[in-house]
């Protein structure tokens, strides 16, 4: 990888949609097809697969003790000073985070894509933060249950609109300009930061709280990473054989930038 291209590889964008449902990184992989491509790559951070299945919390115990009671307590919704124009994100910790594998490797540098996955989980009309931590604990859950160190993406947005820290150390890090490795997107995982969008979008587009947050997100990303929203938000299509982040939501992107930018110009 060249570090000074800030956006290379345009050679992978697809000239049409893929139509394989299999998803890897940031989606799902069902039953023992999961357990066969997790064998076959080993749990290394650059060629994990992430598993966003639909699981519970069920086992989760810690996480679940860990985690405050969101939709009763108003501390967690204070503002934090996350730099300008950050949105109010979770931290691991308040969405009851178990304990990694292993510690995070962070880049100091900045990434060269924002990656807009969906985690083909149903498209749930509870739009509560006790959904939102649930959802991260269960994705959290599904990935560390297939032998990975931590949650595969950086930050997830809920059908809510609420904005959770994915793998840990990923908000820390965005803070300061670097990134974390992830493993949501096989063979990208050093130089791309991932997205999970609760929700499957094939055929709808995600709810308006969820795009809203998607963009606050986005834009404080590009400001920590000096990133140009015109060039660095993408479908994790571009990199993977894959319907993520959806045939409906993926081509609408190039709105998604638009916003972004607007967001940036008005900052």
């Amino acid at each position: 990888m060249n570090p000074n291209a800030k956006h290379r590889r345009t050679d992978l964008w697809p000239t049409e949609m893929p139509r394989r449902s299999v998803l890897l990184g940031g989606g799902v992989l069902l039953g023992s097809a999961a357990l066969g491509v997790a064998a076959a790559l080993g749990p290394s951070a650059e060629h994990e697969v992430a598993n966003a299945a639909n699981a519970t919390d069920a086992g989760d115990a810690t996480g679940m003790a860990q985690a405050a009671r969101p939709d009763e307590s108003r501390s967690s919704r204070k503002t934090r000073k996350q730099g300008k124009g950050a949105p109010l994100i979770h931290s691991t910790s308040e969405w009851g985070a178990r304990t990694p594998y292993r510690r995070a490797t962070v880049l100091s540098r900045a990434p060269e894509y924002i990656v807009v996955h969906h985690t083909c989980t149903p498209n749930v009309t509870d739009y509560s933060l006790r959904q939102g931590f649930r959802l991260a604990r269960s994705i959290q859950g599904a990935h560390m249950g297939q032998g990975w160190g931590d949650t595969g993406q950086h930050f997830t947005i809920s059908r809510g609109g609420h904005i959770m820290e994915g793998r840990k150390g990923s908000l820390a890090a965005a803070r300061r300009g670097r990134m974390v490795i992830g493993t949501h997107v096989a063979g990208a995982n050093g130089y791309t930061v991932g997205i999970e969008c609760e929700g499957t979008y094939n055929s709808v587009m995600p709810p308006r709280r969820l795009q809203d947050s998607l963009t606050e997100l986005i834009a404080w990303l590009c400001r920590q990473y000096d990133l140009d929203p015109m060039k660095a938000i993408v479908p994790h299509m571009k990199f993977n054989d894959t319907d993520c982040c959806g045939y409906a939501f993926a081509p609408t992107l190039p709105r998604l930038r638009k916003r972004v930018a607007a967001a940036l110009r008005s900052a």
